[in-house]
């Protein structure tokens, strides 16, 4: 009766966790707004001192894949100059025809992944983030209402890939890097096909930290003191 007892226990428990990351509870009204009204209290970032020359707007897109909330990334082309071969969200320079940095988004993600404006639902926009390669970034959170088969542009994407919500979560799937001269330890993110890290990184966890309960996503970026050994670029911690 004991065993029996404790395996039902350990069940229950496991399904109140999966529910956690449920649609109908993630996407429900009332999280959206929850998630927006934290997103967006944010503290803005600058990782350099300077005032930023060039505007960015980047999607941060939600979506329904096999049954689970996951997000959406892309692996960026080899023969891009900047950035090749990183995972990135969909996003890019803001054009002059753009009226704000949410129409910039909507546009890359167009030009990029063949999505179109009428199937993507944006949620609201996050505080600025100011990057060393001085680009003022404004993530735009957004879900995907129909994951139809995409139109991947080749010249800026060589792969799409989501990452369900569970395995963006797992304690083992989360790590930190820190580049020497950074001014705080990145977190990394190993659950998905392709190693989510930098920027892209970050904006996952500002997202999912505001998305989802403590008891669902539990990851604090440990703030180490910087890397000073010239021999290595980066050192990864695990958590």
């Amino acid at each position: 009766m004991m065993f029996k007892s404790r395996v039902a226990l350990i069940k229950s428990v496991g399904s109140r966790c999966t529910s956690l990351y449920a649609p109908e509870v993630v996407l429900s009204e009332e999280n959206v707004k929850k998630t927006m009204a934290k997103f967006s209290s944010l503290k803005p970032i600058r990782m350099i001192a300077r005032k930023p020359t060039k505007r960015a707007g980047v999607l941060i897109p939600v979506c329904v894949s096999e049954g689970k909330v996951a997000l959406l990334y892309t692996l960026r082309a080899a023969n891009l100059k900047t950035h090749r071969g990183q995972v990135s969200f969909p996003g890019g320079m803001q054009d002059v025809a753009d009226k704000n940095l949410e129409q910039t988004a909507l546009r890359e993600t167009e030009e990029e992944l063949g999505i179109k404006k009428s199937d993507i639902e944006i949620w609201g926009s996050g505080s600025l983030i100011v990057t060393r390669l001085e680009i003022c970034v404004t993530p735009v959170i957004a879900q995907i209402r129909h994951l139809k088969e995409l139109r991947v542009n080749p010249s800026e994407v060589d792969q799409v890939f989501t990452v369900a919500l569970e395995d963006l979560c797992n304690p083992q799937n989360i790590g930190y890097t820190q580049f020497r001269g950074a001014f705080a330890s990145m977190p990394v993110f190993t659950g998905g096909k392709f190693r989510i890290w930098g920027l892209t990184a970050l904006l996952t966890h500002r997202f999912l930290s505001s998305l989802l309960p403590h008891q669902a996503y539990i990851h604090g970026i440990k703030h180490l003191t910087p890397v000073t050994d010239n021999a290595s670029d980066k050192l990864t911690f695990r958590s």
